[in-house]
């Protein structure tokens, strides 16, 4: 049987990474086969990279990601512990509102960011430094662009994008906004753990437009500080 004081500890672990995961993951080249898309999902592939990982929290971390995009929304989807644990993180760059749902042990919350927030949230968090470099790489059937990526504690590391998808400002709330195109394979460092992603599919097709709008239910934040105390 699980000690409860444990399960109390892993279930706030598990919502500190989920909203430090949701402060960093955002959202070319033309190779013919989507482009001009407007609407569907990118599935990614996840793994992660830590020297020190508690076992019971490599158990509850996702294998895959899936990203929504319909013009100028998306909504990525993070789901962890058999799916008892599930973030959205959506972004509208034609409202300039970002949204971060968490749904975890009982917990329903959602953050409610405008432009000038977002601004001073990543401000406050990280800045990336981003340089262009003209190399490509073929991801999931797409040619993608490479950006070599310097973070904060001069950490380099290269991120690949496309600009195939007819997406408006996918990476607007994002660290990545420099990055004028969808992602398809970057990496994201919180603490001492690196969380990979790599695109493997990509499906086009009508998205339900529940995906994008706050459930009932959920109690909404516009300070990420009142959120954090919930936690």
């Amino acid at each position: 049987m699980v000690n409860k004081q444990n399960t109390g500890r892993l279930t706030g672990l598990v919502l500190t990474a989920l909203f430090l995961i949701s402060g960093l993951i955002p959202y070319g080249c033309k190779s013919g086969l989507h482009a001009g898309l407007e609407e569907g999902k990118i599935v990614y592939e996840v793994t992660f990279e830590s020297a020190d990982i508690n076992p019971m929290m490599k158990a509850l971390l996702p294998g895959e990601v899936t990203t929504y995009f319909s013009g100028g929304k998306t909504c990525t989807v993070i789901s962890m512990g058999m799916n008892m644990m599930e973030t959205r993180l959506i972004s509208d760059a034609m409202a300039f509102k970002y949204t971060t749902l968490v749904s975890a042990m009982g917990k329903k919350m959602a953050l409610v960011l405008d432009k000038n927030q977002v601004a001073q949230n990543y401000s406050d968090r990280v800045e990336l430094k981003v340089v262009h470099t003209g190399e490509t790489k073929e991801i999931a059937g797409i040619k993608c662009k490479q950006a070599m990526v310097t973070d904060s504690t001069n950490n380099s590391y290269p991120v690949y994008y496309t600009e195939d998808f007819n997406v408006q400002s996918p990476n607007w709330s994002s660290p990545f906004r420099d990055i004028d195109g969808m992602l398809m394979e970057y990496s994201i460092r919180f603490g001492d753990m690196v969380m990979n992603l790599k695109a493997k599919e990509i499906v086009a097709g009508k998205n339900d437009v529940s995906l994008y709008t706050v459930p009932e239910g959920y109690e909404v934040f516009t300070d990420p500080k009142d959120m954090k105390l919930t936690m």
